[in-house]
């Protein structure tokens, strides 16, 4: 792998992880001042946050993941993403360990498959 192969490989990760991350920003906050207009019940929240956060990872992957190598690209994405979002949600609202964990299942698996779609349909 040359270096451009190499930079356009980590790019792609990382504007990957990126877009996720502000993708989900603007769904908390929507999903935020929703729950305030529609006084949406509490434990709604946390699942439909959850959600969100796996609706970025899809999009995140599916619209900056390209060419080849889709697998490898989503993994770093996933984690990078993962990782960024825990720590700003951690911040804002404390960690704990099993949000933690759930959160880096929502992010690597719709990534992975995501980019199992885009590895099936390139063939």
């Amino acid at each position: 792998m040359d270096a451009s192969a190499k930079k356009i490989f980590w790019v792609q990760s990382i504007k990957a992880a990126l877009f996720s991350l502000v993708f989900a920003c603007i769904g908390v906050l929507l999903l935020g001042l929703l729950a305030k207009l529609f006084t949406l019940p509490e434990n709604v929240l946390p699942i439909v946050n959850q959600a969100l956060k796996g609706v970025a990872a899809v999009i995140g992957v599916a619209l900056c993941v390209k060419e080849e190598k889709y697998l490898c690209k989503a993994l770093i994405a996933a984690v990078v993403y993962w990782a960024l979002s825990s720590l700003l949600f951690g911040f804002l609202g404390g960690w704990h360990f099993g949000q933690i964990a759930l959160d880096l299942a929502v992010a690597v698996v719709p990534a992975v498959v995501v980019a199992l779609i885009k590895i099936k349909r390139g063939r």
